[in-house]
C-alpha cells in the first residue's frame, strides 16, 4: 500500500512547486534588503554632503570673489609692501575654485546643465590665474596695475553669477531626481515587502499544512503499524484456526482407518467407510474454502455464470446435510418460491458455498428443533449492470434460512455486520472471528454484489437473509414449462403441526402444488374436516389420540403422510414416511402417487 494514494507525478509537482516558492521568498528577501541597503541613511547622508558642499562652495566662490574685489578696492596704496596679504586673499578665492574642480563635488557639478558649469568654472579659473602676474606687481608696491586688476575681476563677475545660478538650478534638479529615485525605491520596497509578507503568509500556510500532513502521515503510519501487527496476529490466529478446522476431519479419517486396519474387522465397515468419505469431503471443502478466501483477498476470484434449474441445486445443498442433522435430531425443509424463474443464470458453485455456510452455521448453533430454508424473490432493487447476450433482465433472489437454536454470541454478530461496500468498512469479518464458513459466505455475498442481513435472539434462534442478483434468460428451456398438476376437484390437505416454522414452510410447499391446506396449529388429531390427505407432524397429543386417529383415517381410506416417529412406527398404520430435509420434490412425488391411487379407487367404486 502506498503511503499517499494520490498520483506520483502530482506529489513531485507539489514538491517542486514548494521548492520554487521557497526560492522566490529568498529572492524577494534579498531584493528587499539590497534596496534597503542602497537607500540606507549613510548613502543618503553622503549624497547630501556632496550636494551641500557643491552648493556651499559655489556660494563661497561668489562671496570670496566679492571679498577679494573689496579688498583690492580698499587697498591702501601708500603702503610700501602688502606682506602677502593680497596673495592670501587670492589663494582663498582659488581654493574655492579648486574645491569645485576636484572630488565628488566636481563630479556632481560636472553633470549640471550638460557640462555648462564645467566650462564656466574653467573660464573663471583661467581668468583668475592670469591675475597672479599683476597681483605680484601690486604685492611689490606697484599699484599701477590695480585698476586693471579690479576691472578684470569685475569682468568675471558675470561668469561667477551664472555659475552659481547653474549650480543652484542643477542642485535643485539633482535633489528632485534624488527624491524621485528615493520615492521609487521606497515604492519598490513597499511592493516587495507586501509580496514578501504574502509569501510569508503562504509559507506559514504551507508549514501548517505540512505539519498537519505530517501528523496525518504519522497517524497513518501508526495505524499501518497497528494494522501490520493485527495482520500478523490474524495470520497466527488463522493458522491456529486452520489447524483446528483440519484436525477434526483428519482425526476422524485416522480413527476410522485405524479401526478398519484392526486384525478383527468391525461389523460396521460400511458406516466407517462412509464416515471416512464424509470426513475426506469435509477436509477437501475446508481446503477449497481457504483457497477461495485467498483468491477473494487477492481480488482474483472470478464468477462463472451458468444457466441451470434453480430448485434442484437448492434442494441438493440441504440434502447433503441429512446425516449430520439426523444425528442431532434436527428437522429441516426447503421451499423455492415458484415466482422465481425455473432457470436462472448465476454462479451456482458460489450459491452452493453460501448455502452450505449458512446451513453449517445453523446446525452448529441449533441443538434441537428445526431449520427452514426459503428461496424467494427479493424486494431489493437490482444493480445496474450491462446485460450479456441472451439475458432479458437482472433480478434479485433472497435466500432466507431460519433456525430455532440458541442464537449467536454478540461478538460474532458484530463481526458479521461489517459491510465492505461502505467507505469506512473495507474489510470483511476474519475467519478466526466468525469461522471459515461464514467468513467465506460474507465475502462471496458482497463479491456477487449482494447483501447479507440477519437477526438473532437468545434461545430463539437466528434468521439469515441474503440477497443475490441473478440474470433471467430470454428463453426458458422446454423442460421449464411445468404442466399444471391435475388434482381431484376440491382436494384438501390437513396439516397437523405445532411448530409454526415447519407449518409455514409445509403450507407454502403445498400451496405451490396448488393444494388447499387446513392447518391444525394445536396438534389436534380429531379430524373434523373431509380432508383428502393427512400430514402428521409434531403433536403433543399423539400419544393420547394417535391410535384412534390412525384407525379413523384408515377406515376412511384417507392416505397419511408423516415425519412423526410415533406415527411412522405405529404397528397398525399404513403411514407413508416423510424424510428430512423435506423438499417440494419429495412432497410432490408422494402426494401425486397417493392422490393418483385415490383417484383410481374413486373411479373403480
Amino acid at each position: 500500500m502506498r503511503l499517499f494514494q494520490k498520483k506520483m507525478w502530482l506529489s513531485v509537482f507539489k514538491q517542486w512547486l514548494l521548492y520554487g516558492f521557497i526560492v522566490l521568498v529568498i529572492v524577494i528577501t534579498l531584493a528587499v534588503f539590497s534596496i534597503i541597503t542602497h537607500t540606507s541613511d549613510s548613502s543618503k547622508n553622503n549624497s547630501r554632503r556632496v550636494f551641500e558642499s557643491a552648493l556651499w562652495n559655489a556660494l563661497q566662490l561668489q562671496l570670496q570673489s566679492y571679498r577679494f574685489l573689496n579688498y583690492l578696492i580698499e587697498l591702501d596704496q601708500t603702503a610700501t609692501s602688502l606682506n602677502g596679504d593680497a596673495f592670501f586673499e587670492y589663494d582663498l578665492l582659488m581654493s574655492r575654485v579648486d574645491l569645485l574642480r576636484e572630488g565628488d563635488v566636481a563630479t556632481l557639478v560636472r553633470n549640471f546643465e550638460s557640462g555648462r558649469t564645467t566650462r564656466l568654472l574653467n573660464i573663471i579659473n583661467g581668468e583668475l590665474e592670469l591675475l597672479s602676474f599683476q597681483l605680484s606687481k601690486i604685492e611689490g608696491g606697484d599699484f599701477a596695475y590695480l585698476p586693471t586688476l579690479v576691472e578684470r575681476i569685475k569682468s568675471i563677475d558675470t561668469q561667477i553669477n551664472e555659475f552659481v545660478t547653474l549650480v543652484n538650478k542643477g542642485s535643485n534638479n539633482y535633489i528632485s531626481s534624488q527624491h524621485q529615485k528615493l520615492q521609487k525605491n521606497l515604492d519598490d520596497i513597499q511592493l516587495l515587502s507586501i509580496m514578501l509578507l504574502a509569501c510569508l503568509f503562504c509559507l506559514c500556510f504551507f508549514i501548517i499544512k505540512g505539519v498537519s500532513e505530517l501528523k496525518r502521515v504519522v497517524r497513518r503510519n501508526n495505524a499501518l503499524n497497528v494494522n501490520i501487527q493485527a495482520v500478523h496476529e490474524d495470520k497466527a490466529r488463522t493458522l491456529a484456526f486452520v489447524n483446528q478446522e483440519t484436525r477434526r476431519p483428519i482425526h476422524a479419517i485416522l480413527g476410522a482407518a485405524s479401526a478398519l486396519n484392526n486384525p478383527t474387522p468391525p461389523n460396521n465397515t460400511a458406516a466407517l467407510s462412509k464416515h471416512i468419505e464424509e470426513s475426506g469431503h469435509q477436509l477437501l471443502q475446508i481446503i477449497e474454502m481457504l483457497s477461495d478466501l485467498s483468491l477473494i483477498d487477492a481480488q482474483k476470484l472470478t464468477l462463472t455464470q451458468t444457466t441451470e434449474r434453480l430448485q434442484p441445486h437448492i434442494e441438493n445443498c440441504l440434502t447433503q446435510f441429512d446425516g449430520h442433522m439426523a444425528r442431532k435430531g434436527l428437522q429441516s425443509m426447503v421451499y423455492v418460491d415458484p415466482a422465481l424463474p425455473p432457470y436462472i443464470s448465476v454462479d451456482f458453485m458460489r450459491i452452493k458455498e453460501i448455502l452450505v455456510a449458512l446451513v453449517k452455521n445453523a446446525i452448529a448453533h441449533t441443538s434441537s428443533g428445526s431449520i427452514s430454508l426459503q428461496v424467494r424473490p427479493s424486494a431489493s432493487a437490482a444493480p445496474s449492470l450491462p446485460l450479456p447476450s441472451g439475458i432479458s433482465e437482472i433480478r434479485v433472489l433472497q435466500i432466507a434460512l431460519r433456525d430455532t437454536g440458541q442464537g449467536m454470541p454478540d461478538e460474532l454478530q458484530q463481526s458479521l455486520r461489517a459491510n465492505p461496500t461502505l467507505p469506512m468498512q473495507k474489510e470483511g469479518p476474519l475467519p478466526s472471528t466468525v469461522g471459515l464458513d461464514l467468513a467465506l459466505c460474507h465475502k462471496l455475498v458482497y463479491l456477487m454484489q449482494g447483501e447479507m442481513h440477519f437477526s438473532c435472539a437468545p434461545q430463539k434462534g437466528c434468521e439469515f437473509w441474503v440477497d443475490i442478483p441473478f440474470y433471467v434468460p430470454e428463453k426458458q428451456p422446454e423442460d421449464a414449462k411445468q404442466n399444471a398438476l391435475m388434482w381431484p376437484e376440491n382436494t384438501q390437505i390437513l396439516l397437523i403441526e405445532t411448530d409454526p416454522q415447519l407449518a409455514k414452510i409445509i403450507s407454502l410447499q403445498l400451496t405451490a402444488l396448488q393444494l388447499d391446506v387446513i392447518l391444525a396449529k394445536d396438534g389436534s388429531l380429531q379430524d373434523n374436516h373431509n380432508s383428502d390427505l393427512i400430514i402428521v407432524g409434531n403433536s403433543p397429543k399423539f400419544e393420547r389420540d394417535g391410535h384412534d386417529a390412525l384407525q379413523q383415517w384408515k377406515s376412511r381410506a384417507c392416505p397419511v403422510l408423516s415425519y412423526n416417529p410415533q406415527a411412522i412406527n405405529h404397528p397398525e398404520s399404513s403411514v407413508k414416511a416423510l424424510h428430512f430435509p423435506l423438499t417440494q420434490s419429495q412432497l410432490e412425488r408422494l402426494i401425486t402417487s397417493l392422490l393418483t391411487d385415490l383417484k383410481k379407487r374413486s373411479k373403480n367404486q
